[in-house]
C-alpha cells in the first residue's frame, strides 16, 4: 500500500515553490521554479513548469493525497478552473484546494493564527483572516488603480516630486541629484522615456524606493513626506481589515516585501498610525512565521484530517 503524502504550491509571479511532505510535515522535498502568474502566463508554461518541478522533487503522484496550490492571477475565474483542470489531470487521485496566493502567505505569516498580513514589494496588498475564518483582503489592485505604499508607488512619487519642483510649483528636493545617478542622466524628458519604453514601469520604479529611503535618512523633506505617505496608506489597508474582522486584541500584523527591509521611516510612521487609529490594539509588528508555500502545506495538513 503507498503511504499517503501532501504537496504544497506557492505559483507566484517571480518563482514557484513546491513542498512534498508527509502527513505529519516532515518534508520529502523543496524545489523552485519559474513564476506561473496564471493570469498573465500561458497554460503550456503552467504545465511545463509543473511537470519539471514534479520531476524534480521525485514526487510519487499517486501518493498524493491533498494538494493545496497558491496561485497569483487567483481573480480570474476561467484562469483558475483551467490550471485546476491541469493538477487534477497531473495528480489524478488527489483532493485539490486553490486559493489566492496571498491566502498562503497570511497562513505561513501567521502559523493558521488570527492575524493580519501586509505585503508591501514592487506593488502592495494586505489581508486578514479572524477567530471565525473568515479571510478579508484590502488593496492589491495593481500599479494601475493602486499599490499605494508600495515600491512602485514610492518610485513613482519621487518622480513626480522632482517634476514638480522642476516646474516651478513643487518643494525643492535632493532627490533630484538621486534620480540622476539612477537614471545615468539629468534630462527629465529621458526619464520620461525610460519609463514610457519599458515593458515593466513597475519595476522600474520600485527599484528607486531604496535611493528614496535614503535621501530621507540623509533629511530630503520631500522623500520623507512620502515614506510618511506611503506608511499612512499601508496602516490604513490594516486599520480597515481590523473593523471589519473579528480579531483579538492581540493579533500580529505581519510585513513581507522589500518595502519594508530597508525603510525606517515608513514602519515607524506605519506603528504609529496603527497605534493611533487601533487604540486597543495589543499586538505587534513582526516578519512571519513561515513561508507561504510553509502556510499552504499546514492548509493541506487540516485538509488531509478533515
Amino acid at each position: 500500500m503507498i503511504s499517503p503524502t501532501l504537496l504544497a504550491i506557492d505559483a507566484g509571479g517571480t518563482k514557484t515553490d513546491l513542498l512534498w511532505a508527509q502527513p505529519d510535515g516532515r518534508v520529502l522535498a523543496r524545489v523552485e521554479g519559474q513564476g506561473i502568474n496564471i493570469a498573465s502566463k500561458p497554460p503550456a508554461l503552467w504545465q511545463s513548469v509543473l511537470e519539471g518541478l514534479l520531476g524534480d522533487a521525485g514526487v510519487e503522484h499517486d501518493s498524493v493525497s491533498v494538494v493545496c496550490a497558491g496561485v497569483a492571477g487567483y481573480t480570474l475565474p476561467d484562469r483558475r478552473e483551467l490550471f485546476e483542470r491541469l493538477l487534477q489531470q497531473l495528480l489524478p487521485r488527489a483532493r485539490l484546494i486553490l486559493l489566492p496566493d496571498y491566502a498562503i502567505a497570511l497562513e505561513g505569516a501567521t502559523g493558521g493564527a488570527p492575524g493580519v498580513l501586509v505585503i508591501a514589494g514592487t506593488g502592495s496588498i494586505a489581508c486578514g483572516r479572524d477567530r471565525e475564518g473568515r479571510l478579508m483582503r484590502a488593496g492589491g489592485w495593481g500599479y494601475l488603480l493602486g499599490d499605494e505604499g508600495s515600491g512602485f508607488w514610492i518610485g513613482r512619487e519621487a518622480i513626480r516630486a522632482v517634476l514638480a519642483a522642476e516646474e516651478g510649483w513643487g518643494e525643492s528636493t535632493r532627490l533630484r541629484e538621486v534620480l540622476t545617478e539612477a537614471f545615468g542622466t539629468g534630462d527629465t524628458g529621458e526619464w520620461l522615456s525610460a519609463l514610457y519604453r519599458t515593458q515593466n514601469p513597475q519595476s522600474l520604479l520600485a527599484q528607486i524606493a531604496p535611493l528614496v529611503s535614503d535621501a530621507a535618512e540623509e533629511g530630503d523633506v520631500q522623500a520623507k513626506n512620502i515614506l510618511i505617505a506611503a506608511g499612512d496608506h499601508l496602516a490604513g489597508l490594516v486599520v480597515h481589515l481590523a473593523r471589519h474582522l473579528h480579531l483579538p486584541e492581540d493579533f500580529p500584523v505581519c510585513t513581507v516585501g522589500g518595502v519594508w527591509k530597508s525603510q525606517t521611516i515608513l514602519l515607524k510612521r506605519f506603528r504609529e498610525r496603527l497605534t493611533e487609529r487601533l487604540p486597543h490594539w495589543k499586538g505587534e509588528v513582526k516578519p512571519p512565521l513561515y513561508a507561504p508555500v510553509e502556510g499552504a502545506l499546514l492548509v493541506a495538513q487540516r485538509m488531509m484530517w478533515a
